[in-house]
């Protein structure tokens, strides 16, 4: 796995983007890369579930604060978009921001980039949907919970 560290929000940041906006910076590991010596496919998309629970966690909407108030948010669809490789040893930042929220389904936009030179490897978006901690069927979050992301 690895090594994460997480970037806090600017003095500057607004509230509701500090809120619905995440970023974990990272370096890449042997055991991330495939055969071709560069960081796997999966990998991308571990590390975006990875800045996403760190985003719920930071805002204080955790797992155990959502299975709480009865309902958690799963993964409905990933679309990702490749457009270079990370190689072992590149830093890299990885970006989350929740760009539609407050019914059933939240939306997030995902970045992942080189650290050093700013040069996009990844973006895509993610639909989570929310659903009842008990019955797995869908479920409206409480206010409670969702203005923790600034809905």
């Amino acid at each position: 796995m690895s090594q994460a560290t997480v970037s806090p929000p600017t003095a500057a940041a607004e509230p509701a983007y500090w809120l619905r906006s995440f970023a974990l910076h990272l370096t890449v590991q042997s055991a991330e890369l495939d055969e071709l010596g560069h960081v796997n496919n999966v990998v991308y998309l571990s590390w975006i579930e990875q800045v996403a629970r760190a985003h719920a966690d930071a805002v204080g909407a955790g797992f155990p604060v959502m299975s709480a108030l009865g309902v958690v948010a799963v993964v409905r669809k990933h679309s990702l978009h490749y457009h270079r490789s990370a190689l072992l040893g590149d830093e890299i930042d990885i970006q989350t921001s929740l760009i539609e929220g407050g019914g059933l389904k939240a939306v997030r936009h995902n970045r992942v980039a080189n650290a050093l030179t700013g040069e996009l490897l990844v973006d895509g978006q993610t639909e989570w949907v929310w659903v009842d901690v008990k019955t797995g069927r869908p479920k409206r979050p409480p206010e409670q919970l969702l203005s923790k992301f600034g809905f």
